[in-house]
């Protein structure tokens, strides 16, 4: 009796769990797709389990198998051609498919504007990709409504203009050290995106923890492999579950994750042990918090929280920058003759006993005319 009767519930679970997953698989994607066909918004068609990701995949290695002219700005086509061919044949707007979750994409710049200056929250964040989490922290990226609002309030004053003037001298300082050792190797050939990589990281460890970040180099080389990490997770199958299978590259994803947790709570304790917040980006939330339970007010950021702000901001910070220095270098080194022009307009502004820091930068016109055509190239999401 007792054998039928758990016989009858795994037989109810299995059709439970197949149901669930038929349900996910086949009838969710169908459902989906047809309903955006009816608004007049198509895309590749959806296949079981993978989705668009294979169709993905082959176009990036038919186009990484092409050589790409250096002085071409047309780099799309080999990093992400899908776009580019689907956009063709869907128009501005289409569906696509990561594994069996629905992803829009849109070049219509009067859509994109309505729903980034939408603020009734009908469009929420929502990155259900572990290895995202594990990446950026659970910051204010992943916030909506009230909860982003409460944690914007706490990150917002270090961000103020005299706060990111005070950056330009920390980014000179790192820049002076990164050419002293160029002069000491001696060498002619510079690996560039190693040493962007160095600068980036150095610049960014000094704005958020300040004095500390000799003590935190550990998690940002922790961080630097997390993305690195992240980044072969997200050609994986979209396998329900896959992230918590103790496989090899999970188990050290697991283990850098618990590191770099640590280490910043480490850090954070230390200083309210102390009661020297120091005047960087962990010591402006420690700060406001401190301000904000003095008031009586129940909106605090926990030490997890604080925890998860610190490796958004780097994540984010991070990777941005160390993709600006490469690409900008990349531009100057293919136009000589710009690269003469701002030197010497460099040299003449501000000789070797004068640098250039907040303010002064402004006098430099080439200087800025170089570095607004580097963002308008729209390097970030094509390197």
């Amino acid at each position: 009796m007792e054998l039928n009767v758990v016989q009858a519930m795994a037989a109810v679970l299995m059709v439970l769990v197949t149901t669930r997953a038929l349900w996910y698989l086949l009838w969710r994607p169908y459902a989906v797709a047809r309903w955006f066909r009816r608004q007049g918004i198509r895309g590749p068609p959806y296949n079981l389990l993978v989705g668009s990701l294979p169709e993905c995949q082959k176009m990036i290695v038919a186009g990484r198998a092409k050589d790409l002219d250096t002085i071409s700005h047309d780099c799309i086509t080999t990093v992400q051609p899908f776009f580019q061919k689907w956009a063709s044949m869907y128009g501005k707007t289409f569906l696509y498919w990561l594994g069996p979750t629905p992803a829009l994409c849109s070049t219509d710049m009067e859509l994109v504007k309505k729903v980034l200056t939408d603020r009734t929250d009908m469009f929420q964040k929502d990155y259900s990709n572990p290895s995202l989490e594990a990446v950026l922290g659970n910051g204010v990226v992943f916030a909506n409504g009230h909860d982003w609002k409460r944690r914007r309030k706490f990150i917002h004053p270090a961000f103020n203009q005299e706060k990111i003037k005070s950056m330009s001298a920390i980014t000179l300082e790192c820049t002076q050290q990164t050419m002293e050792r160029w002069r000491n190797r001696q060498q002619a050939e510079i690996d560039m995106m190693h040493d962007s990589d160095e600068i980036a990281m150095s610049v960014i460890a000094r704005v958020m923890l300040g004095k500390c970040y000799k003590e935190a180099w550990e998690v940002f080389i922790a961080g630097k492999e997390q993305l690195k990490l992240a980044t072969y997770a997200f050609a994986d199958p979209p396998v329900p579950g896959l992230w918590y299978l103790p496989t090899r590259r999970n188990r050290r994803a697991w283990y850098l994750d618990k590191l770099v947790k640590h280490k910043i709570s480490q850090i954070i304790e230390a200083r309210l042990a102390s009661g020297v917040y120091e005047d960087d980006l962990l010591g402006q939330m420690l700060q406001l918090q401190l301000q904000t339970c003095s008031s009586g007010s129940t909106e605090t950021l926990s030490t997890e929280e604080m925890v998860g702000e610190c490796r958004t901001f780097f994540a984010a910070g991070y990777e941005t920058s160390a993709s600006l220095i490469t690409w900008a270098m990349f531009l100057l080194a293919s136009y000589p003759r710009w690269q003469e022009m701002v030197r010497e307009e460099v040299v003449r502004e501000y000789p070797a006993h004068r640098l250039p820091i907040g303010d002064a930068l402004g006098k430099l016109k080439l200087v800025c005319y170089a570095r607004t055509y580097s963002h308008l190239l729209n390097y970030i999401w094509c390197i």
